[in-house]
């Protein structure tokens, strides 16, 4: 797709590149939001950056005030002028409308003067007030927007909303091919600016409230996911191809994730595919405090997955433990100490192989006494690292006392949430050793290995 980049921070990552060339983007908000600063900002770096010279349409400000502002940020609208990349047009609602219309009218003649490619109407409320009746005020949009799509242009049109009113019913919004809501709001008794992206026609785009500052340069929106900082070139893989990528290339070695999972969704999803790598990679495998049929299940889950013969000579050859596996060979006394050594073993048998320990930490916290469920993960976490391996823990938050449940989080490298709501279920990245942390996926539930679809937008 050919694509307009805004040069802003951050938008152009909830736009997926910026906005699509020729379209009509409308950006709403309440006064003092921020609106006429992003379209500044829109303007500046398309001619400063991207080589697209611009105009700059407005109904209220005279052509001083807006060098005035842009001077605030750093952005010489004047010498831009002078320099033949820029046009700052003053004048009316009922001028413009007239105007636009001509095949060789003012507006026309700026347009080609300069080369421009971008657009800004400040605001097209002055529109709504300068029409004859609801009627009047959808005919005169249309005409502007068409207007300006004959010419090619990428047009931001900002709209000032009054107070208490909310958008989605106007007819230019209808008529926009892409809708930016600017709001603020109190976070701990202060302002605090939030941009989101409603609406981006024939594009794909990620509509979440993103913060957003004005400063020096201009807006810095800030979009509360974070992509890796940097991807492992050396990581265990959870069995999931499309979360490993969001993960940045799996969890590394001589790290600890936990995977909250709500109970309306079953940790299959992860048990086999994770057990699966760890078997063709030729890593040790040990599974702590699974089901009381577990050994069965076990086979069951290779079985989908076409590793049951390689399980069974994994658990022959002590390349597979299941330890805690509530069969009726698991007689050991459930403590701390057990647990300690019964992995210490494991590690000192595995010294020649890498290990990956996958645990069901809700049933773990079950087994043990009560307060001893914290430090077994942690005590995990520590043997892990000790000896590079790695440790997947599986938990359901209502399963664990809060306090114990935020301490796990804590402790853990990595977080991975899963959760249903509604009648969809979702899944999102809250923490990792390389910063990742991503928006919220819808997730699919698939009956063959990985048998999970992160559906990515």
């Amino acid at each position: 797709m050919d694509r307009v980049r805004t040069g802003i921070d951050g938008l152009d990552q909830l736009l997926f590149g910026g906005f699509l060339r020729g379209d009509a983007i409308l950006v709403a908000g309440a006064p003092g939001s921020g609106k006429t600063s992003l379209g500044m900002q829109f303007l500046y770096n398309g001619i400063t950056q991207y080589q697209e010279p611009g105009l700059f349409i407005t109904f209220e400000e005279f052509p001083q005030r807006i060098y005035r502002d842009a001077s605030n940020f750093g952005w010489d609208f004047r010498d831009l002028e002078e320099q033949g990349k820029l046009k700052i047009l003053f004048t009316s609602p009922e001028v413009l409308q007239q105007d636009i219309v001509r095949d060789h009218g003012l507006v026309n003649e700026m347009i080609a003067e300069i080369g421009a490619a971008r657009v800004v109407v400040d605001s097209i409320s002055h529109l709504h007030d300068s029409s004859q009746g609801p009627g009047g005020f959808r005919e005169a949009v249309y005409g502007l927007v068409n207007a300006l799509k004959r010419e090619s242009l990428t047009s931001v049109l900002l709209r000032e909303l009054r107070e208490q009113e909310e958008v989605g019913s106007g007819p230019e919004e209808f008529v926009a091919d892409g809708l930016i809501l600017l709001t603020r709001e109190y976070v701990g008794g202060h302002h605090m600016r939030f941009l989101e992206v409603l609406k981006s026609r024939g594009s794909p785009h990620i509509a979440i409230p993103s913060l957003f500052s004005l400063g020096e340069g201009g807006i810095r929106v800030l979009p509360p996911f974070q992509e890796p900082f940097y991807r492992f070139e050396e990581a265990v893989s959870t069995g999931i191809p499309q979360l490993d990528d969001l993960l940045g290339g799996g969890i590394p070695y001589g790290s600890a994730y936990l995977v909250e999972i709500d109970a309306n969704l079953h940790q299959d999803i992860f048990d086999a595919g994770f057990a699966k790598e760890a078997l063709e990679a030729g890593d040790s495998f040990m599974r702590v405090a699974g089901q009381s049929d577990e050994k069965s299940r076990w086979r069951a889950l290779m079985k989908a997955a076409g590793m049951e013969q390689m399980l069974q000579k994994g658990l022959d050859m002590g390349e597979v433990t299941l330890l805690w596996d509530g069969g009726k060979d698991d007689t050991s006394h459930h403590s701390l100490e057990t647990l300690r050594e019964e992995v210490g073993r494991v590690c000192g048998v595995a010294s020649e192989r890498r290990l990956r320990i996958q645990a069901d930490v809700s049933r773990l916290f079950s087994l043990l006494p009560p307060g001893e469920g914290y430090a077994a993960f942690s005590n995990l976490t520590a043997l892990c690292r000790g000896v590079d391996a790695v440790v997947l823990g599986v938990v359901s938050p209502p399963t664990i006392p809060t306090e114990q449940l935020e301490k796990l989080r804590i402790a853990a490298d990595g977080i991975i949430r899963l959760w249903t709501e509604g009648s969809y279920s979702y899944l999102q990245v809250v923490k990792t050793v390389n910063s990742a942390r991503s928006p919220v996926y819808a997730i699919n539930q698939v009956p063959r290995p990985p048998f999970i679809d992160i559906v990515r937008q």
